[in-house]
């Protein structure tokens, strides 16, 4: 789960004023070519059941579709439902289905495959998935067929935002022929409806898809119908940011995801590229805080980390003006987002040492190392440095000078995983892209501890429950957002994470590259993008 700042309009009103100019429903215009570009890290799985990771979601919303479609100003608009209806509990809602689509295999969409997929993610097949947490979070019942094109899906209690998630990539709609064809693999066979079929995975190299013909059901603000114009998009496995930069400046990708910032502005300013960067909505960049395990079960040790970082340098170094310092658990951008739990804790070294000194751990020798009992004040960090290389380095510097001895520890992310499963960590980095706080329930309600979600604090506290419960369930919105603000007070007052920075996604695209957009969280809508001749 693993969001900028730009000269001038918003992104939001930039899309707005170029869906306008299209009319929403311009005819397509003729494009073609292959759109090559650079991604950091390579997805796990490309079935959209059992995906969690941003760099799937990225792919998985060019290769399928989902119920409704979320247009970048926040409002709902069809996609493979017509027409929907809650009911007056928000437990049951009720889709009318479009009659004329066919997934990638040749097979009908209908509301069978609707069943089928959520049937699919809620099955024994998928252990731990973003769309799992949505359904099995919020008691899911079943997806009853009432015919062929309309189809109901019913919750045990209150889901106040599944509209909003019925328009996610992690509930998009799978071919049922294909999911029972490759059963444990489909995951590298996917087979959607979307404007691009899967062609080819390549481990450790690329992914590839091309341009699916019989597209003809993109959403009304789109900026065209019909096909997505370029021909294949491939999609480069490339970890090292200088290495994506130094492909985009070769030719051979178009596009450079998370570039080195200094550089990405450079080019930009002299003309050579342009740089598309986006304000994510939901949990910033953030260090999880285990409150298990010594030092960190220490209140105090928790917070004199916080206070020990100064966040406004370290997205300055980190990003330049491609980020922005984060001082609290939810992004500013995001709605019920609590300036009051962001105003608790602002860089302060000598009051993080008085706080160490507080809890033991001193600086008896002056050499700047903090140790209690002859053992030194170690903090266990496990890491994909893909995920970390722009601030891990800065991150444990500040530490280190408020007497943290910090052990970064480079693994991929499965071996890492397993080490946060087995309690052998300190920190552990987090983001949650969503324009809702409602991924707080899944990081940090006790029910999500010893990796039953991904409450990686271990902290366990009813208060903070019951207002993660009660955000998840309720139907009247004042309520709701102050039980996330509660919940974002809790969080913060017992300083169980380090908030960083706000996630600045970042593209370096070729001058040839024309209409790039994001969408509502982010990701670049690759479906409307052409390239110049």
């Amino acid at each position: 789960m693993k969001k900028a700042l730009l000269k001038g309009l918003s992104v939001a009103m930039l899309i707005g004023l170029l869906i306008a100019a299209c009319g929403g429903n311009a005819p397509a215009v003729s494009s073609g070519g292959d759109l090559t570009i650079g991604i950091a890290v390579e997805p796990e799985t490309l079935d959209p059941g059992d995906a969690i990771y941003v760099q799937e979601q990225f792919l998985i919303m060019n290769l399928f579709d989902s119920l409704l479609a979320t247009a970048p100003d926040g409002s709902l608009h069809a996609a493979l439902a017509t027409k929907w209806e809650p009911n007056a509990e928000y437990s049951e809602f009720t889709f009318n289905l479009r009659e004329d689509v066919t997934f990638h295999d040749g097979t009908p969409f209908n509301a069978q495959a609707v069943k089928a997929s959520f049937d699919h993610i809620n099955s024994e097949a998928v252990l731990e998935s973003g769309g799992k947490s949505l359904l099995v979070d919020h008691s899911y019942v079943e997806t009853v067929v009432v015919d062929d094109y309309q189809v109901m899906v019913k919750f045990g209690a209150s889901y106040p935002t599944f509209l909003r998630d019925a328009g996610r990539q992690w509930l998009s709609i799978s071919s049922p022929a294909a999911l029972e064809k490759f059963g444990q693999d489909y995951g590298r066979n996917p087979v959607g409806t979307g404007p691009f079929k899967f062609v080819q995975w390549d481990a450790q190299s690329q992914i590839v898809m091309e341009r699916n013909l019989d597209y003809n059901w993109a959403p009304d603000f789109a900026a065209h119908q019909g096909p997505a114009l370029v021909d294949k998009v491939i999609f480069r496995i490339l970890p090292e940011a200088a290495t994506r930069l130094t492909a985009l400046e070769t030719g051979e990708t178009l596009i450079a995801s998370e570039p080195p910032a200094l550089d990405a502005i450079s080019m930009s300013e002299s003309g050579k590229a342009t740089v598309q960067s986006y304000a994510q909505p939901g949990v910033p960049a953030i260090l999880m805080i285990n409150a298990a395990k010594a030092p960190t079960d220490n209140v105090n040790v928790r917070k004199a980390m916080i206070l020990a970082i100064n966040q406004v340098e370290l997205a300055q170094t980190a990003f330049q003006s491609l980020g922005a310092p984060a001082y609290g658990v939810i992004s500013p951008s995001t709605w019920g987002y609590s300036e009051q739990s962001a105003s608790l804790y602002k860089y302060d070294l000598k009051e993080s040492g008085r706080l160490l000194d507080e809890a033991g751990w001193t600086d008896a020798d002056g050499d700047g190392a903090r140790e209690k009992d002859g053992e030194k004040l170690s903090i266990d960090w496990p890491d994909n440095p893909a995920w970390s290389e722009a601030f891990n380095e800065l991150l444990s510097g500040y530490l280190a000078n408020a007497g943290f001895d910090v052990q970064y520890r480079s693994m991929d992310d499965g071996a890492a995983y397993e080490e946060m499963l087995a309690g052998n960590y300190n920190l552990t980095y987090m983001y949650w892209i969503r324009a809702d706080p409602s991924p707080l329930r899944y990081l940090f309600h006790s029910e999500g501890i010893n990796g039953a979600g991904s409450a990686w604090t271990n902290f366990v506290y009813a208060d903070l429950d019951a207002a993660l419960e009660d955000g998840d369930t309720q139907t009247d919105e004042a309520i709701r957002k102050q039980d996330y603000i509660t919940a974002q007070n809790i969080i913060m007052e017992n300083a169980l994470v380090l908030p960083m920075f706000t996630i600045n996604t970042s593209y370096l695209n070729a001058l040839s590259v024309q209409g790039f957009t994001f969408d509502i969280e982010g990701y670049p809508f690759i479906y409307d993008i052409s390239i110049a001749k």
